[in-house]
């Protein structure tokens, strides 16, 4: 998450309504500065903090540049070492990196990834672009055993010429790179960037982008069917 900018509002929100990410059995958010995001019954959350470059814009196809988007790959470096030494992520079977402005609904993932259980794989979820489906960066799921595999290897991925790549494109890369099984999953996220999709599409993951609180609580609300009002839209909507 990017300190001072919008993703912030968006995080609190989705804390205050325990939803994304926060109805995950863990979670952890983080930025280049620790700040208190909210609370859980009564204790505080917090970001965790990496010192992070500053990132740039890709220019697509110029000293090959594979993204028009931001070339992030070496903040996430950074985000999946700070996660794989705090451990956490290996009580569980499955980690998702997922973007602040995605609309994530998790209860509908873990039907859909049960029968991995305990192989090393990851989802790809764009197949806009030809026979080859890709991984779209605003949902990320990987096995632990997956990125058990990464944290061995990390040397073979990290030689790639990753430097003009998305985090997303170089962790594809590196795990056809390192043996993890792909799981093709064209119908998982709803994504402006490749396929859009209505929030009241039941059979997706995600959705993506939102950028503000309003517009992502309305896309929650339709992802889940609750229609009501509540003070807690009409807060967020100031």
């Amino acid at each position: 998450m990017e300190p001072h900018t919008y993703e912030v509002p968006l995080i609190k929100l989705q804390l205050v309504r325990r939803a994304s990410i926060f109805a995950c059995d863990e979670f952890a958010v983080i930025s280049t500065e620790k700040f208190l995001i909210g609370d859980i019954g009564g204790a505080p959350v917090y970001t965790w903090v990496n010192e992070m470059p500053k990132v740039s814009m890709g220019k697509f196809g110029k000293d090959g540049v594979t993204t028009d988007s931001f070339l992030n790959t070496a903040s996430f470096l950074l985000a999946w070492d700070s996660l794989i030494h705090g451990e956490q992520i290996f009580r569980h079977d499955f980690v998702v990196k997922v973007d602040p402005d995605a609309v994530f609904l998790p209860d509908r993932l873990r039907s859909r990834v049960q029968p991995h259980v305990g192989r090393p794989v990851y989802f790809s979820n764009c197949g806009k672009w030809g026979p080859k489906v890709l991984l779209y960066g605003s949902l990320e799921v990987f096995s632990t055993p997956a990125l058990r595999m990464y944290e061995k290897n990390k040397p073979t991925c990290q030689a790639m010429p990753w430097e003009g790549w998305g985090e997303d494109y170089f962790m594809q890369h590196c795990m056809d790179a390192i043996g993890v099984v792909e799981i093709a999953d064209r119908n998982q996220v709803g994504d402006d960037r490749c396929m859009a999709a209505n929030c009241t599409d039941y059979t997706k993951v995600a959705f993506h982008d939102y950028k503000t609180p309003a517009k992502w609580y309305d896309c929650f609300k339709e992802a889940i069917n609750d229609k009501r009002h509540s003070q807690l839209e009409i807060f967020f909507r100031k």
